[in-house]
């Protein structure tokens, strides 16, 4: 946060004379991403029995972000946010040494209503915004490390893992600086806070079915550069 903080003053002080955002101006905006989850999760059940001191935890995941606003009027735009899929090592802590269970993806797709307090004419545009978000898991896979676990507890195959996909409202604050001849490019750092709710669940042939709820509410950080058309 202390380097962000330091690249705003920096593009702040590098930056030239006002520029105006328009009811109709396009702003596109891409940049690396990085999902870092707050990981809240019930213990693991197996068989509806719960298993106690377990928990999941998910690591942080990075993808290119792709972002578009369109401006309402000068002060408030739409936007929906995009990225190329988000992976995540998954892990569980309880069952003696913490293991690597598997890893996913998944995509956020998120619309927000965004105000910019600052319009029509600042150099320096922050905005904060307010919307909804939808997360799609996909491609889930168990590790081999925890089908060796599972084997030993007399699994007959490979097990198998699914995430439920979630909605949930979504926040966020950002801020761009204009620079260029025409001060159309735009430097960008933007942080979003999601409330994203799963519940994973593990089938492993010949032992049961193995389930926990994990609430993820991650802070999604991003920089970039943007330009408005």
């Amino acid at each position: 946060m202390k380097r962000m903080a330091f690249g705003i003053a920096l593009a702040t002080l590098v930056s030239g004379s006002a520029v105006a955002y328009d009811g109709g101006d396009f702003i596109l905006r891409s940049g690396v991403a990085t999902v870092s989850p707050d990981v809240s999760s019930s213990a693991l059940a197996l068989g509806g029995t719960q298993l106690d001191g377990t928990a999941a935890a998910v690591e942080d995941g990075s993808a290119l972000s792709l972002i578009g606003t369109y401006m309402l009027s000068d002060r408030w735009g739409v936007e929906v946010v995009a990225a190329t899929p988000f992976s995540h090592d998954l892990q569980v802590s309880g069952l003696g040494e913490t293991f690597d269970l598997g890893e996913t993806k998944h995509l956020p797709p998120t619309v927000l209503l965004q105000y910019y307090p600052l319009a029509p004419a600042s150099a320096v545009q922050p905005y904060l915004g307010l919307g909804l978000n939808y997360t799609a898991f996909f491609d889930e896979k168990v590790s081999g490390t925890a089908n060796d676990i599972f084997a030993t507890l007399g699994a007959t195959g490979d097990a198998k893992l699914s995430l439920k996909n979630s909605s949930g409202v979504a926040a966020e604050a950002g801020v761009d600086v204009a620079f260029g001849a025409d001060q159309r490019w735009l430097f960008n750092l933007a942080v979003w806070w999601m409330d994203i709710d799963t519940r994973a669940r593990v089938d492993v042939p010949g032992v049961g079915k193995v389930t926990a709820n994990v609430e993820l509410d991650p802070l999604v950080y991003t920089a970039g550069f943007g330009y408005r058309f």
